[in-house]
């Protein structure tokens, strides 16, 4: 009885050891998310440990997609693993707690708050709550880029945090929160990690920090793969070195009135350093990369240029009004049709961008409207651009309105696809919209394509991808042959190689990349329409006329009729070479 005691003893104390390994507590953390459109909110992350097996649970409300569910696992193998625990013997709850109504909860950006709740519960350490955290989580426990920074940096400041813990910063993000600095007692600070994060987020209540902006130029990923650059997209890259041409003299000219100091000079080298990143993205075949790059960059430049001053909207609207009330439409033909539509679609964004920034200017402040308006200005300028490149590629005139039907089918397609959505992605509504402004106005090419867009991206936010990155890689496999989509599609594998070299979801990639095949489809609808319009109109075209008043002789009629075997064949020819062109991808 004795032993039998003895030994239950022992394994009562060998049980008790065996969950000590697994510590039972409870952390919480404040994070920061975007929960609609222009607007951020900041939730309360509760995040639990006891002995179990290895599971995550999450909270069935709020509804989380399935990106923070991953970043759920990212940061549990990552807190478990560097604080050299066995997470098979502890199971790990997540809840996050705030006012969401029906909305669903997803994305990346958590990760980082979840990996340094994990490793307090794990280690017994307090989480200052005066401080609020974003930025997604690698497997190494690096910090990484979000979106929405200026918006959850707003609600950050309006909850009352003293500090804000955000990765590294871009340029007008880091102006920006400046700007909300100076008129709130609160700070931004940049984290590459988790354990710096920790130092800031562990430290005594007492302890102060101070914000420091330090750009940091990102090198073009190593494996970057060279694209093949055909009449297309060299003409395409045309385009992208003089917006990089644009962005280098804006650089000179604003540097040279900027102050002379340590902070000047930092940025300075990190503009050199991006200039000279694009110019080398459009020697391997992304132009659009480097276009898309230098057009972000440009409008940083801009805030340097403004620095303390005060800003004028009225005078900046009138600007961007002016520029789209100056731009030229370019005559559409069966060659240029998918530039000239490049170029609608740049003209309707500046117009709605600039019809949006005088209904919310009053709401969103000086700087976030300024930035809206040289967004417009900006895409007006490219809009000129490539009308000056459909232009130059001419052709036979196309009728635009052939494209109707395809049109409102298309809307058709996506209102069904948005509406049935149970989470609304805001950017596809956004699109919608200018798929309605296209089609009153009989842009009917340009309202495909925004149609394309709004319905692919809401497809993409409502489904469920387990692996980002095998999704991202299937759709790399193969190349595009339109024009809009071979440009998207060097977009896409830039974010790719970019997100599989830092070890990030690749989700936004396999976005793009997806968007890329939609966008090969909706050209080739809309060339098939055009296709089709003139063989009708060649079926349709008179193939012989008689003089008036004279009598038809034996040899006329022989004649008549040989000419019309001509008109025949030559139709049939032209159609047949018309149809090879289009089956070989040659959209025009």
């Amino acid at each position: 009885m004795r032993k039998s005691l003895g030994f239950f003893f022992l394994l009562f104390l060998f049980a008790s050891a065996f969950a000590a390994q697994c510590p039972a507590d409870e952390k919480k953390i404040y994070l920061a998310a975007v929960t609609g459109e222009d607007m951020g909110g900041i939730f309360q992350l509760e995040v639990e440990t006891r002995p179990g097996s290895g599971l995550v649970y999450t909270s069935i409300l709020p509804r989380t997609g399935f990106a923070t569910q991953e970043s759920e696992e990212a940061a549990v193998e990552y807190a478990f693993s560097s604080a050299g625990m066995d997470r098979g013997e502890c199971d790990v709850l997540f809840r996050i707690n705030g006012d969401f109504g029906a909305n669903t909860i997803d994305g990346p950006s958590a990760g980082g708050a979840m990996a340094v709740a994990t490793r307090a519960a794990l280690l017994g350490k307090s989480i200052r709550q005066d401080m609020v955290m974003t930025g997604t989580v690698s497997s190494d426990g690096r910090v990484g880029e979000v979106g929405g920074v200026i918006e959850k940096s707003i609600a950050a400041s309006d909850s009352g945090a003293a500090y804000f813990l955000v990765p590294k910063l871009k340029v007008h993000e880091a102006l920006l929160i400046s700007s909300i600095s100076s008129t709130n007692d609160f700070r931004a600070i940049e984290v590459q990690n988790v354990s710096e994060a920790e130092d800031i987020l562990f430290s005594p209540h007492s302890e102060k920090f101070s914000s420091h902006f330090e750009p940091e130029s990102k090198p073009v990923p190593q494996n970057l793969p060279q694209l093949r650059v055909d009449a297309e997209l060299g003409r395409f890259s045309l385009v992208a070195a003089k917006v990089v041409d644009e962005l280098d003299a804006k650089v000179r000219m604003v540097f040279s009135k900027a102050p002379k100091n340590n902070e000047t000079a930092e940025l300075r080298e990190y503009f050199n350093k991006e200039i000279s990143k694009y110019y080398s993205l459009i020697s391997k075949g992304y132009p659009f990369t480097a276009a898309n790059a230098a057009f972000l960059l440009s409008i940083d430049a801009e805030y340097v240029k403004i620095g303390d001053a005060e800003i004028d909207l009225d005078g900046s609207m009138e600007e961007v009004g002016k520029c789209i009330a100056d731009l030229e439409k370019p005559k559409k033909t069966r060659d240029n049709i998918h530039w000239a539509i490049g170029s609608d679609l740049r003209r309707i964004w500046a117009r709605q961008k600039l019809n949006q920034t005088r209904e919310n200017r009053m709401e969103q402040g000086g700087y976030a409207s300024l930035r809206d308006l040289l967004f417009a200005y900006s895409w007006c300028g490219i809009s000129s651009e490539l009308a000056g490149q459909a232009e130059d590629v001419g052709g036979e005139p196309a009728d635009e309105s052939v494209l109707s039907e395809l049109a409102n089918s298309k809307i058709l397609e996506a209102e069904e696809t948005l509406s049935s959505a149970s989470r609304l992605d805001y950017d596809a509504s956004w699109h919608l919209d200018n798929a309605y402004a296209a089609n009153e106005s009989g842009e009917y090419g340009a309202a495909v394509y925004e149609a394309t867009y709004a319905q692919a991206m809401q497809k993409i936010s409502s489904e469920s991808v387990e692996n980002a990155s095998s999704a991202a890689e299937k759709l790399s496999a193969s190349g595009r042959s339109s024009l809009w989509g071979k440009i998207y599609y060097g977009q896409g594998m830039y974010i790719y190689a970019d997100a599989e070299e830092g070890g990030f979801s690749a989700s936004d990639a396999y976005r793009i990349l997806k968007y890329s095949s939609e966008l090969d489809r909706a050209a080739a609808d809309i060339d098939r329409e055009l296709l089709k319009k003139r063989g009708e109109s060649e079926k349709q075209a008179p193939q012989n006329s008689q003089a008036p008043g004279k009598a038809p002789t034996e040899l006329d009629a022989v004649l008549a009729a040989a000419l019309a075997l001509l008109v025949a064949a030559f139709g049939l020819a032209s159609v047949y070479r018309l149809a090879r062109k289009n089956k070989g991808g040659k959209n025009g």
